[in-house]
């Protein structure tokens, strides 16, 4: 059951929680973006937009410059997102503390990935031409792999009384 959660959690991370909101510059519009999507309200109208149509963006060209670099990084986030969330759904009761250590350095290397791509596109603060971005749902994976990393003995409390956490 305790695995469960995080399978749960890191599917969230994937499917659900908008890792970013964004104001486009010079107030063009509002938008949210999770892991495989971008959702975006403009005068133009209403966009959700996949990963895979910027992929597209970048492939063509139409993205350059710091947009298609923060594409790239935000792609890479969500591959390395998408290999540990596929950890716990594949191994289910099967895990080892390896795994966990896995999947705590992904969640944190995705959280990077995450915050390079903001950086990139809006600048150090989050904020500059390109507009204002507020990663929270990034905050949140780092809080999220800090707690998994704090609490790992929750996960494996017998290794704890064989000793054998601190050989691998």
């Amino acid at each position: 059951m305790k695995w469960g959660s995080i399978a749960v959690c890191l599917c969230a991370f994937f499917f659900l929680v908008p890792l970013q909101c964004y104001i486009i510059g010079n107030d063009m519009g509002v938008g949210i973006q999770g892991a495989v999507y971008r959702f975006q309200i403009t005068p133009q109208g209403n966009s959700l937009i996949p990963l895979t149509s910027d992929l597209g963006y970048v492939i063509s060209g139409t993205y350059v410059g710091k947009t298609a670099f923060s594409v790239i990084f935000w792609i890479l986030g969500t591959l390395l997102l998408a290999g540990i969330t596929m950890i716990p759904l594949v191994e289910g009761n099967r895990l080892t503390p390896r795994h966990l250590r896995i999947i705590i350095a992904g969640l944190a290397g995705a959280a990077v990935g995450y915050f390079v791509s903001c950086i990139f596109q809006y600048g150090l603060f989050f904020s500059g031409p390109a507009g204002s971005s507020l990663p929270a749902g990034v905050i949140l994976m780092i809080v999220v792999a800090a707690g998994l990393y704090t609490y790992r003995d929750f996960f494996f409390p017998e290794d704890i009384v064989r000793g054998s956490n601190t050989q691998t």
